[in-house]
């Protein structure tokens, strides 16, 4: 095998390696916040989980439930507290399925992973889930 080859494979094997890394802390840092956000909802701290919400999903809230995020994210039924048993990233978004039941969505943008569907629960086999809080 010429040197080029081996070295532009090598480079390959390399490039595939550290790209598995990538996708794998992109997992943790979206379990991290979707853990953040159920935490705050268990320990009754509005204004915490609503920093873990995208804009939009915030902005929802507050128009359909027609008081500030803070509180409406509190009369909602979402799980509390709650480890995360399973993260898929895709491209830029991510699914974190909560070890206690339920999947959090999130989507990845400037300031990092948000928060922005939570309390699903999927309704059948290849149908869409059925959530509590939306964007």
């Amino acid at each position: 095998m010429p040197a080029r080859a081996l070295i532009l494979a090598l480079g390959a094997c390399l490039a595939v390696a550290f790209g598995g890394c990538g996708a794998s802390d992109r997992e943790a840092d979206a379990a991290v916040v979707a853990e953040r956000f159920h935490a705050a909802l268990e320990q009754g701290d509005g204004d915490a989980a609503c920093a873990e919400l995208n804009e939009v999903t915030a902005s929802k809230l507050e128009q359909q439930e027609e008081m500030p995020c803070e509180e409406a994210v509190l009369e909602l039924e979402l799980p509390l507290g709650g480890a995360a048993a399973a993260t898929e990233v895709y491209v830029t978004s991510a699914s974190v399925a909560l070890a206690e039941g339920g999947t959090t969505f999130l989507d990845e943008g400037p300031e990092g992973w948000r928060v922005s569907v939570a309390g699903c629960t999927p309704t059948a086999p290849d149908l869409p889930y059925d959530c509590v809080l939306e964007d």
